[in-house]
C-alpha cells in the first residue's frame, strides 16, 4: 500500500517544501525590497519555525485558498522578523517596493506550492492504484465491542447445585 502524503515521510517532505520555499523567497523578497539580509542561520531558524508550524495543516491536501493565507501571513511575518533583527524599527512599515516584492515573491510561492501539492497527491493516487493492497485489516483506531450475553451460561456445578437444593422463595420469573 503507497504512503499517504498526509503521513511520515512525504508529510515531512510537504512541511520542509513550505517552510524552505515560503521562508527563503520571503527573505529574498525583503532583501530585493530594500531590507537587510540576515544571517543564514537566522534564515534556516525562520524557515524551520515555518515548517514546523506547518505540521497541523498538512493533515490533508492543501488548496489554494489555504495555501495563500498561509504564505500571505508567512510573508507579513517574515517581514516583521527581518525588521526588527536588522534592529531598525522604522522598517516595519514597509517601503512600496518591499511590499511589491513580498507580493511577487508570495505569487510565486503559492503557484509553486499548489503544483507541488497536486503533483504530490497524484503521484501517491497512481502509486495506490498499482501497488498491491494490505491483505491484513487495518488496526483498530477504537475499543472492539464485544456482545455480552444476557443470561452468562453456568457452569456444571452450578447447574447441578441449582437442580438439586433449589432456592426457597418465590419462583424467579
Amino acid at each position: 500500500m503507497a504512503p499517504a502524503p498526509t503521513r511520515g515521510a512525504a508529510r515531512v517532505v510537504r512541511c520542509g517544501a513550505v517552510g524552505l520555499s515560503t521562508g527563503l523567497l520571503a527573505v529574498l523578497a525583503h532583501a530585493s525590497g530594500g531590507g537587510h539580509l540576515p544571517s543564514l542561520p537566522h534564515v534556516l531558524a525562520f524557515a524551520l519555525a515555518i515548517a514546523w508550524t506547518c505540521v497541523p495543516l498538512t493533515d490533508r491536501q492543501l488548496g489554494f485558498t489555504e495555501l495563500l493565507s498561509l504564505v500571505g501571513v508567512v510573508q507579513v511575518a517574515a517581514h516583521v522578523f527581518l525588521a526588527l533583527l536588522s534592529r531598525q524599527p522604522h522598517e516595519v512599515l514597509p517601503a512600496p517596493s518591499t511590499v511589491l516584492a513580498h507580493v511577487a515573491a508570495t505569487a510565486i510561492v503559492v503557484a509553486a506550492l499548489a503544483g507541488f501539492e497536486q503533483a504530490l497527491f497524484r503521484l501517491a493516487a497512481a502509486l495506490a492504484s498499482v501497488l498491491p493492497r494490505r491483505l491484513t485489516p487495518p488496526p483498530a483506531f477504537a475499543p472492539l465491542r464485544i456482545p455480552i450475553a444476557a443470561h452468562p451460561q453456568h457452569p456444571l456445578s452450578e447447574v447441578l447445585r441449582r437442580r438439586t437444593l433449589p432456592r426457597r422463595g418465590p419462583p424467579h420469573s
